[in-house]
């Protein structure tokens, strides 16, 4: 995907978004930690643009039939990995206006009182610290549901089967009896999937699965292969609000470009 933001905006001037129904599902890691974090203030004008531009919902109820008006915009907030600065930072900033979120945990990363530091070279954010399992469960008690990013932060598309069932499973075990709610939801590490992972997530027992294709929710989605938008540092509100509505989309077709002829 293009790193120049000049280019990003350029061809998004020249994409005009047409009003209709629009759901999509925002991507984030962390919020005012690492140097690759949005940073607070980004954060909250950003949220303040959905709460007077858009209808933040959950997952599931983004996932379940439409109750959209005509031109509704409709988000999903979603963040992997499972950084402090969510209970830190992102949480306060969400309650405040009363919007749900999910988060992604790398299971294994997460202790009972101590802050796990994260692995640059593990493809983790650098300079950040993981929930702790008491943090974990206050989310949860705040509109968040806990989904699974995997026990490790491996490419699950580069592992043996049982290297794959594993970090499935027990990902899913573990948050389920942490929070004593089903564990439904999962997401691919970096957005790598391919059939085999796929339908080991779906035997796993999970409902959805979201990766990184850049583009809204269509009709009939893959449960398995759900698209997402990035919602990168570096991003002015007028590139948020781009992004959110349409004006960026064309990402998504650079994507899928870049793959046929790889």
């Amino acid at each position: 995907m293009p790193s120049s933001l000049y280019w990003k905006r350029l061809i998004g001037k020249l994409m005009p978004t047409v009003p209709g129904n629009r759901d999509v599902i925002l991507i984030y890691h962390s919020v005012a930690g690492g140097p690759l974090s949005t940073t607070l203030s980004a954060f909250s004008e950003q949220m303040d643009w959905l709460k007077e531009h858009a209808e933040v919902v959950s997952l599931d109820a983004l996932l379940s039939v439409p109750k959209r008006g005509a031109g509704q915009l409709r988000v999903a907030l979603t963040f992997d990995d499972g950084y402090r600065t969510l209970y830190d930072n992102v949480m306060p900033v969400l309650a405040k206006r009363s919007f749900p979120a999910t988060v992604y945990l790398n299971t294994g990363h997460i202790r009972e009182a101590e802050h796990e530091l994260s692995d640059g070279d593990a493809g983790h954010y650098p300079n950040e610290a993981f929930l702790t399992w008491s943090e974990v469960a206050s989310l949860s008690k705040h509109k968040w549901t806990i989904g699974s990013h995997g026990a490790q932060h491996l490419d699950l598309t580069r592992q043996d089967q049982s290297v794959i069932a594993s970090q499935l499973a027990i990902s899913k075990q573990i948050i389920t009896e942490r929070t004593g709610r089903p564990c439904e939801h999962f997401s691919y590490t970096w957005g790598r999937h391919n059939e085999v992972v796929r339908m080991a997530v779906a035997v796993a027992g999970y409902r959805t699965a979201v990766a990184g294709e850049h583009r809204p929710l269509g009709i009939n989605e893959n449960s398995f292969a759900l698209p997402r938008l990035d919602i990168r540092r570096e991003y002015a509100l007028a590139d948020f609000a781009a992004v959110v509505s349409g004006a960026w989309d064309w990402l998504g077709y650079y994507q899928r470009a870049r793959e046929i002829f790889r």
